[in-house]
């Protein structure tokens, strides 16, 4: 009898694993595994940001990031979960953000970090290489 409830137990979990979606890590405002190939196959950018010492901006600076299209005062404003999330470098998981192809395609945008500085870059499809793409923020 024992036997029998052990192996319904087993079965349920077996049943419930094999119909959950496959997936990868994170949520809707962050991505923690992601790997070169599928950052291509989806026509996702991932972005690391550096002080002008070179020193890279962690997530809890990467928050209060402001990200605007074309310019940097008046450009459309994008927003976490719906337009960028922040994650891990497929290879040496340092911290930056991904862009979804709706973002950036043939676009300029504007990365602004209060108190730090800003940088602004224009984006092709050359771009979609699956590696980060550095950019040092200046005053």
């Amino acid at each position: 009898m024992e036997k029998l409830r052990v192996l319904a137990v087993l079965l349920v979990i077996i049943a419930t694993a094999a119909m959950a979606p496959t997936s990868f890590a994170g949520s809707d405002r962050l991505i923690m595994s992601m790997t070169p190939g599928r950052m291509v196959q989806n026509k996702l950018i991932h972005l690391r940001f550096l002080k002008p010492d070179g020193v890279a901006l962690e997530s809890d600076v990467l928050e209060k990031m402001v990200i605007r299209e074309q310019d940097c005062t008046t450009g459309h404003v994008f927003e976490m979960a719906t337009d960028y999330k922040m994650g891990y470098e497929p290879e040496k998981k340092l911290v930056g953000i991904y862009l979804p192809i709706h973002t950036w395609e043939n676009k300029t945008l504007c990365f602004s970090v209060p108190g730090i500085g800003k940088v602004e870059r224009s984006f092709t499809a050359a771009d979609i290489n699956g590696h980060s793409i550095q950019l040092e923020v200046a005053p």
